[in-house]
Parts: C-alpha cells; sequence; structure tokens
C-alpha cells in the first residue's frame, strides 16, 4: 500500500495525459464535423441546451472546475509552488480535464520533496 501512496504523484500524470489527449481528440472531431471551423456557439449550446442531462453535467463541471481553480490557487500558495498561473492558463486554453490534473502531479511532487 505505501508503494501506491508513496508513488501517487504518476496516477495524477497519467489523468493529465488522458484528461488532455481525450478533450482534444473529441474537440478535433468537432472541428472536423464543421469543415475545420470551431463553431463555438454550437459547443456551448451543445452543453447548456441539448437536455437535462447536458445542464448537469455542464453544471456539474463548472462548479468542480471553480472549486478546483481555487484549490490550485490556495494550494499552490500556500506550498510557495512557482507558476501556478501556468495551471491556470492550461485549464482555459488547453483542457480542465488536462490542466488540474497537471497541478495535482506537480503538487504532489512539491510535498513529496518537503517531506524528505
Amino acid at each position: 500500500m505505501n508503494i501506491i501512496l508513496n508513488n501517487k504523484h504518476y496516477f495524477y500524470l497519467l489523468l493529465a495525459i488522458f484528461g488532455g489527449g481525450l478533450t482534444f481528440y473529441y474537440a478535433m472531431l468537432g472541428v472536423m464535423e464543421h469543415n475545420g471551423d470551431f463553431d463555438s456557439m454550437e459547443f456551448i449550446s451543445s452543453t447548456w441546451t441539448d437536455n437535462y442531462y447536458a445542464k448537469s453535467l455542464t453544471l456539474d463541471f463548472w462548479i468542480g472546475t471553480i472549486a478546483g481553480t481555487f484549490f490550485i490557487i490556495v494550494e499552490g500558495i500556500r506550498l510557495k509552488m512557482k507558476k501556478i498561473w501556468l495551471y491556470l492558463l492550461l485549464t482555459v486554453f488547453v483542457a480542465y480535464a488536462f490542466g488540474f490534473p497537471l497541478f495535482l502531479f506537480v503538487r504532489a511532487l512539491c510535498l513529496k520533496r518537503q517531506s524528505t
């Protein structure tokens, strides 16, 4: 069990890779479906107005994102991590599913270094 707990940062890195890769993959499928154009209005409406399930998932994502963003800022400052702004930019411009697990990966490494 200790080996798992001591290497949990790799789990966060794996989530970041999957989160960024899958988000990018499906976004590119959407772009290809629209002949190479990203239709931002269709993207927004598909998450908010298609049905109540989509609205539920969208609100779940945004509330979790707000909490996670606050966590990145507060925890990054508390641990005196460098370049916490980078994780915030990655969550906006790449994917939250990439930026947040990447922050958790670096945070776990930071905590590991501080404990030794």
